[in-house]
Formats: structure tokens, C-alpha cells, sequence
């Protein structure tokens, strides 16, 4: 009984591993990711949680539940920090970090942090790992202590960062990633539909068809065939109002006509697409994949 339930987890955790990897390649901010990965994180963190409880020392007694409460506790707060920090890199455009490099950068932005939320956490239950109740390790300084901290943490750090990026990094492994120099987009039959017909929001009507739409602050953009025009108002909710079929975003401030798109390219590591009227607009690494999908031909 016990060897059948050993390999149905085994079978389940392999299978939400395998989905997760497959959503992973959507990548996305935190708000963003799928479900399935915020399941295995949860599931990695408590599988630690369990680990740790079970091979360190308890320092409150007998009291076991109060042992796991507080590795549990002690473990989200180390992964939260890591996705926080992996989340904030990953939103930025401009700086457009690979998987593993992602990676590296979010394990040591988020080790001070962790190591400082730790030592305080530590400070406040009473069990302080510094030696801060009057008995500095060695005798040397406090800072040299809080040094000496970050290095006995640092691998039980780099394990449950690994364990959580493990699905990402598998993916990035898997997939080459699309091929965009010199693609050519291929379009079928036109979808551009008159600016009166699917923008009733605006007054007076939009004269022309839309050729791409972006954010800047408060107000959205319009380039027109016939006109541009820029108005206050929402991006998200001026996209919303288009037909799927007329375009699609490929930035969060960013949105174009499919017939209007003529070439895909790579400039410095950024990808952009160039429009028939010689407009350029920049893709974000969370719509890659898609402008990848859509003119794939």
C-alpha cells in the first residue's frame, strides 16, 4: 500500500512538472503565471518545509507543530522574495535576461534580503543565529557575522531557487526560441476594418483604419490610414473593443494591425516589427512567442 502511494505521487508530481514546464514557456510577470506553476512552487515549498522540519534540530521543544509553522513561514518568505525579484527582472523590457542569467540575478538579489528578514524574524521568536544576544561567532564583528550568515545560507538558498526555476529553465532548454531575423510576415486576406465601425467610443469617428495603437500615460494614440489621434483613456480597454482578427498587442503599450506588419527582426538582442509605413515597434519578451506564432511564414 505504502509502495503504491509512493509511486502515485511520484506519477503526479512528474505530470504537474510536465505541465508546468509547458506554461513556463509563456513565461510572464507574477500576476501572470499560470496556474500550474504557482501549484508546483507551493508544492516545492512545502515539500522543503517537510524536509528541513524533519533533519534540523527543534529548537522549540517538543512542540512539532510549532517547528513546521515556522520553516513554513521562513520558506515562503525566501521563495516570495525570489519570484518578487524574478518577476521585477522579468517585467523589464529593456534589459531582456535569458532564463538562466534571470535566474542568477534573482538568486543574488534576493539572498540579502532573505538573510536580513531571517536574522530579524529570527531576533523577534528569540533565536537568533547571529550571536546577537551578546556572543559574536569568533569574536569578530557583527558584520562579519551577518557575512558568515549569507554563506551558511546561501546553498539552502540556491536548492529551493533551483527547485522552484526548475520547470523555466527545462523549458528554456527544450525550446531554441523563435527564429525572427529577417522573417517576413505573410498575411492572408485583409482584416482591416474602418475606424466607425469598431471604435464607437470616440467622437468625432475615427477617419481611416486603424494601423496601430499605443499607450504613453494616460492617454492612447491612434495611427490611423486617414488620421492620428490621441485622446485620454485606457489602452486595455480601447484593445478589448478590437476584433482578434484586426491585430494583436505585442507590447503592453503596443498594439498593430496584422496586414500592416511587413518584416520581424532582431536589433541588439530586441525584437521589433517594422510596419509597412516604416513605423518600428519593439515586442516584449511576454508576446515573443506570439509574433513568433502569428507570422510564422
Amino acid at each position: 500500500m505504502a509502495y503504491r502511494m509512493v509511486l502515485e505521487f511520484i506519477c503526479n508530481f512528474r505530470n504537474l512538472l510536465q505541465c508546468t514546464i509547458r506554461d513556463a514557456r509563456m513565461g510572464g510577470q507574477i500576476l501572470h503565471m499560470k496556474r500550474s506553476e504557482l501549484v508546483y512552487i507551493l508544492v516545492i515549498t512545502l515539500l522543503a518545509v517537510g524536509l528541513v522540519s524533519a533533519t534540523n534540530p527543534n529548537t522549540f521543544g517538543s512542540d512539532r507543530p510549532i517547528l513546521y509553522l515556522y520553516w513554513l513561514l521562513r520558506l515562503f518568505i525566501e521563495c516570495g522574495l525570489f519570484v518578487a525579484f524574478r518577476s521585477l527582472l522579468d517585467s523589464n523590457d529593456t534589459m531582456r535576461l535569458k532564463p538562466v542569467p534571470l535566474f542568477v540575478s534573482a538568486l543574488f538579489l534576493s539572498l540579502v534580503p532573505y538573510v536580513l528578514a531571517m536574522t530579524t524574524f529570527d531576533i523577534v521568536l528569540g533565536v537568533p543565529e547571529l550571536g546577537l544576544d551578546g556572543q559574536v561567532p569568533g569574536g569578530g564583528s557583527f558584520f562579519g557575522a551577518f557575512l558568515l550568515e549569507i554563506a551558511y545560507l546561501f546553498d539552502d538558498h540556491l536548492f529551493l531557487c533551483l527547485m522552484v526555476s526548475l520547470p523555466r529553465l527545462l523549458s528554456a532548454q527544450e525550446s531554441t526560441g523563435p527564429a525572427f531575423e529577417g522573417m517576413i510576415a505573410d498575411h492572408g486576406t485583409s482584416a482591416l476594418t474602418d475606424g466607425r465601425d469598431i471604435l464607437p467610443m470616440l467622437d468625432p469617428p475615427l477617419r481611416g483604419k486603424p494601423l496601430r495603437i499605443e499607450a504613453q500615460e494616460h492617454y492612447v494614440v491612434i495611427h490611423a490610414t486617414e488620421e492620428n489621434r490621441m485622446f485620454l483613456g485606457r489602452f486595455s480597454d480601447v484593445v478589448q473593443s478590437l476584433p482578434d482578427a484586426l491585430g494583436l498587442m505585442v507590447h503592453r503599450s503596443h498594439w498593430v494591425a496584422r496586414e500592416e506588419v511587413s518584416e520581424v527582426f532582431v536589433e541588439r538582442r530586441n525584437t521589433k516589427l517594422r510596419l509597412r509605413n516604416g513605423d518600428v515597434v519593439p515586442v516584449s519578451r511576454r508576446y515573443r512567442r506570439v509574433v513568433a506564432d502569428q507570422f510564422k511564414n
